[in-house]
Parts: C-alpha cells; sequence; structure tokens
C-alpha cells in the first residue's frame, strides 16, 4: 500500500499510479468525506454539459443571449455618451 506524507500546510500527493488509474489530472475536483478514522479522496462527477443536454435550441439560446449582450453593451455605452462607430 502507497503512503503519503502531508506537507506542513497539510497537503498530499496522489502517488502516479493511482492519478492514472482513476483519471485524475491537474485541475480534477475530488470529492472528500471521513468515515471513522478513514479520509476518502473520490473524483466528482463531471457537471452535466449544459448545451448538449439543450440539443437544437441551444443555438437559439445562444444567439438571444449574444443579442442581449450586445443590446446592454450599446445602452451602456450610450448611458456613458459614448458615440457608436458603427
Amino acid at each position: 500500500m502507497p503512503k503519503v506524507k502531508t506537507s506542513s500546510k497539510g497537503q498530499i500527493v496522489i502517488p502516479k499510479e493511482i492519478r492514472e488509474a482513476l483519471g485524475i489530472k491537474p485541475g480534477s475536483i475530488l470529492n472528500i468525506r471521513v468515515e471513522g478514522k478513514r479520509i476518502i479522496l473520490e473524483p466528482a462527477p463531471a457537471p452535466p454539459d449544459v448545451f448538449v443536454e439543450l440539443g437544437e435550441k441551444s443555438g437559439k439560446v445562444l444567439q438571444e443571449s449574444r443579442r442581449i449582450d450586445e443590446e446592454r453593451i450599446k445602452r451602456l455605452l450610450r448611458d456613458l455618451g459614448v458615440k457608436s462607430s458603427g
């Protein structure tokens, strides 16, 4: 069984073999919990991809969002007294 040592900040390094076996990469999110005197680390499930779930609607949602953002920017520039170049 691999052993790890805690740093002065309580940090540990997960051995390479374990990271590779579980697909843990830099930036991976892990869930942590305590069971008795054990610390359990598990890779967190990936968040759902909102645009995949929207399917065909995602393009329309993005276009509408972009249109609203453009309108807000134009309004902000107008309110600041900045003349539009287009």
